[in-house]
């Protein structure tokens, strides 16, 4: 789907090791969305997205850059992630955003409780997330930083682009 708009996290730190497999079994790496958690998407449309800018980095100013790791490989149903080891940071800051934005809930509302993830392989078979899990074990853990937030947004043809970054907070 295109002309949409994301709040992400990106986590360069572990593209070397998830990048390879991201292009094979996840979509949204192939259409430019780097490795991640994800913030907040749907986010408004586009042309309200721009408006936002200023609350963004406010809200960005307050959250301190987040030390975590990579410790261990999870699935969802078809879903093959990385779970972050400081999860509860990560749930703050969705619920802050969410909370701030009503009107756009994390993933339309299809979930109750938002689970800080990066997605590795998704909507695959059971053999390939066995796969894509035993490749991943031996890689952790992965040391990160998270220091900034993205907007992205998506062109007519689902091809998504970083349009504003917004850093956090360098602790002190």
């Amino acid at each position: 789907m295109g002309n949409e708009s994301a709040l992400i996290i990106p986590i360069p730190e572990a593209e070397p090791l998830v990048g390879p497999l991201r292009l094979r079994y996840d979509e949204s790496a192939r259409l430019g969305v780097p490795a991640h958690i994800t913030v907040l998407y749907p986010f408004c449309p586009i042309e309200l997205a721009f408006g936002q800018k200023e609350v963004l980095e406010q809200m960005c100013q307050s959250i301190e850059a987040i030390r975590f790791s990579f410790t261990e490989v999870r699935r969802f149903s078809a879903t093959a992630y990385l779970h972050p080891d400081k999860s509860e940071a990560f749930v703050r800051i969705m619920e802050s955003f969410a909370h701030r934005w009503p009107d756009w809930k994390p993933y339309s509302g299809a979930h109750t409780d938002v689970v800080p993830h990066l997605t590795v392989a998704d909507r695959v078979d059971g053999r390939t997330l066995e796969t894509v899990e035993e490749c991943l074990r031996s890689q952790l853990p992965i040391n990160c930083v998270a220091t900034e937030l993205w907007l992205m947004t998506s062109d007519h043809l689902g091809q998504w682009s970083r349009r504003e970054t917004f850093p956090f907070r360098t602790p002190v």
